[in-house]
This record gives C-alpha cells, structure tokens and sequence, in this order.
C-alpha cells in the first residue's frame, strides 16, 4: 500500500476554455475536496476571483504528480503543503509561481512554513528569512478563464491538453497508473 497523506493545493493564473475543462478532468481523477473534510470539486465549485484551493487527506505520496505537472507545463501558479510520513518525508511546501522553479519550503504539521537552523544560517539578515518567509507564503492569483484564446499557456502543453481531451483514453489510464504509481 502507498504512503498517503494529507495534502492541500491552491492553483491560479490565466487558463482558456478548454484548459480549463482539462484541469477539471484532472482534479476530478484526484478526488480533490473544495474545503478541508468538504465535498468533492466540480466546476461549479470554482469561485470567480479567487484561486482554486484543494483538499486530500489521503494523497499518494502527499502530493499530486499529474496534476502539478500539468500547472508546471501551463504556467499555472501553485502552493501545495502536505503532512509528513513517519519515515519516508517531512511536512514542506512547494511553491510554483508560474515561471521558474518549484521551490521546496520545511513545514510543519498544520502547513505554516518553518526555519530550520540550516536556514537560518544561509541568511544574513533578518530582511533576507523575511523575503524567504514571503516567497514561501506566496499569494496565489485567481484562476481566471479567459475568453479568447490567450492565456498563460504556450502550444505545446495545449496540444498536450487537447489530447487528452479528445478521448483517446491514454491521458486518463496515464494519469491513474502515474498516482498508483506516485510512492
């Protein structure tokens, strides 16, 4: 059995129509929550104006492989805490803001962002754990749907996304055998 264990995300940026409908497809194949312990998402479940906040108590490998890699590939900014595994991983945070990359955070178990020794020494002023603190604590953008085309996403990852949308079925079967496989 995989180690599992209670995790959150919270995705925004810029994603069209379509983009959007794919991300629904792969939230749903998570069976991500809209609150702690609350109901499952749909796509009326996304609030105008506010980024997408996401819940599991029992996420493979406390994280959401398929998921995050389809906001890396389309620019979409994410935030995902998860719990600690007793031997296998500690508490942390992992902050994508679009562009760049995934920055690993320490946490602790109720998912604020924690300064260990090592940290503290690799700065040299207060100034310098405040920006590190802020960069941690990021606020996630909203996820807005466009109403054109245009969105935060290049070609490739869209025909990417269009093909998993066109029902061949690998896209589905790829990302369940990625999440059992995701330990």
């Amino acid at each position: 059995m995989p180690d599992c264990a209670s995790a959150s995300i919270t995705i925004g940026g810029r994603v069209s129509p379509e983009q959007f409908v794919t991300l629904c497809r792969l939230i749903a194949d998570e069976d991500l929550r809209v609150e702690d312990e609350g109901d499952i998402f749909s796509p009326e479940s996304r609030i105008e104006g506010q980024s997408l906040q996401l819940f599991d108590h029992q996420a493979i490998g406390g994280h959401f492989p398929v998921l995050e890699l389809w906001c890396l590939q389309n620019g979409l900014s994410y935030s995902r805490w998860c719990a600690g595994y007793s031997g296998s991983w500690l508490p942390h945070r992992e902050v994508f803001t679009g562009n760049g990359e995934v920055v690993t955070y320490p946490a602790n178990e109720n998912g604020a962002t924690v300064a260990t020794r090592e940290i503290l020494d690799q700065h040299d002023s207060l100034t310098s754990l405040r920006a590190w603190f802020a960069a941690a604590d990021v606020q996630i953008p909203p996820l807005e749907i466009t109403a054109d085309d245009t969105s935060s996403a290049d070609a490739s990852p869209r025909d990417r996304a269009d093909k998993e949308e066109s029902g061949d079925g690998e896209g589905e079967q790829r990302s369940e055998l990625q999440k059992g496989n995701a330990s």
